[in-house]
């Protein structure tokens, strides 16, 4: 992945951002394998649009799923776990996903205990298998719901 060459700078213009189809095939098998799932399910999702962005503070392009100008979630593909991170509004989007039926009480349980901002909070999720990304892609329905409603 294009890292930054100096504070706030990527080394590549704009126009060279990379596809996601390229994120993916830097990625070891079993993560790209997991990543496109995830690719998959989303862009199944009516009116779901994928993107890259520049992440400034990890230094690297990243795949993003947006919903029009809400982003549902992004992924990372760190060296010590591939990660899906979706931004969760502390009093709007948070009480749906803890009384949603369909959100097991694992992913509950890591919104409510994520700490955060007064407004909203980063919630971080480890995709290590088939089963972690059908799991998120629930929480990620709900999310669409709501940015849609």
């Amino acid at each position: 992945m294009p890292k930054i060459a100096s504070a706030g700078r990527p080394r590549t213009a704009a126009d060279d951002r990379p596809s996601v189809p390229s994120l993916i095939d830097e990625m070891r098998e079993d993560r790209a394998a997991l990543v496109e799932r995830l690719r998959e399910s989303a862009l199944s999702l009516d009116g779901v649009e994928e993107r890259v962005l520049y992440d400034a503070f990890c230094r690297e392009w990243t795949p993003a799923y947006y919903l029009g100008k809400t982003q549902l979630f992004h992924i990372h593909n760190f060296g010590s776990e591939l990660r899906a991170t979706v931004f969760v509004g502390v009093n709007t989007l948070q009480p749906l996903i803890m009384h949603a039926q369909e959100i097991s009480p694992g992913l509950r349980r890591t919104v409510s205990t994520t700490s955060g901002g007064h407004a909203t909070k980063q919630v971080k999720f480890p995709i290590c298998s088939e089963a972690d990304v059908d799991e998120f892609m629930e929480l990620v329905r709900v999310k669409l719901d709501y940015a849609g409603s």
